[in-house]
């Protein structure tokens, strides 16, 4: 974060811009955070981070929106050519845009990471519960005499 003499001499514009990217800078440890309690199988932390996780995409919406109404664009270029800042404030607007472009694309590939890690667990969570209620056909079962039965049997192993 910017140094505190800095913040006192921003235009209010740049103060949602600088919102913006500590919420965004919350996503992004909130989905770091999902991701190690997806890993772990830590549902109690997989729960907290979710929790912080909407918190802060509210916390950047609201910043988002309030950026937006001060007519401060998000742009680069924008940022940097905006007439009613100063040169000072359009060189801490284009940093403070670039770091939110970039914590934007770290929360993209993390989410997108995680809903694949989501995908793959939800996947095996499937195939077993259809293992044990013997729905699945592709399942080798071996009787007594150690005979293997391609078919999988008609015995449901239990239910949940």
């Amino acid at each position: 974060m910017l140094a505190m003499a800095e913040q006192n001499t921003r235009a209010p514009g740049l103060d949602t811009l600088a919102r913006e990217a500590e919420a965004l800078t919350r996503v992004l440890h909130a989905l770091e955070e999902e991701h190690d309690a997806l890993v772990n199988s830590d549902a109690e932390r997989l729960e907290s981070a979710i929790a912080d996780k909407n918190d802060a995409l509210e916390g950047y919406m609201t910043a988002k929106n309030a950026r937006e109404a001060d007519g401060i664009s998000q742009n680069l270029q924008a940022v940097a050519s905006h007439p009613q800042l100063s040169a000072g404030q359009r060189a801490t607007g284009v940093e403070l845009a670039s770091t939110i472009r970039v914590a934007g694309e770290s929360c993209k590939t993390l989410n997108h990471r995680n809903g694949m890690l989501i995908s793959a667990l939800r996947d095996r969570t499937q195939q077993a519960i259809n293992i044990v209620r013997g729905n699945d056909m592709g399942v080798t079962l071996y009787g007594q005499q150690g005979n293997a039965h391609l078919d999988g049997g008609s015995r449901v192993l239990g239910t949940a």
